[in-house]
């Protein structure tokens, strides 16, 4: 499932970032590497998604998120 789907307070596991090296490399770089686990703050369809992993909340717009799959936790 990619990270839009998931629904507010659910956690999950980054499995794979799909898109070019610039692309994979900055999420990674946001602290999201794969095996990272994760929890949605929000996801209204709308905004950005907001994740909180790592003590950290990170906002990934909507676009982006379709390229991350994920798997629930």
């Amino acid at each position: 499932m990619c990270l839009s789907e998931m629904k507010e307070n659910q956690k999950g596991l980054i499995q794979k970032i799909n898109g070019d090296s610039r692309f994979v490399s900055r999420v990674v770089s946001m602290g999201l590497p794969p095996s990272s686990p994760f929890l949605v703050l929000q996801n209204d369809g709308r905004s950005p998604v907001l994740l909180y992993s790592h003590d950290t909340m990170i906002a990934i717009n909507r676009k982006e998120c379709m390229q991350i799959e994920v798997e629930m936790a």
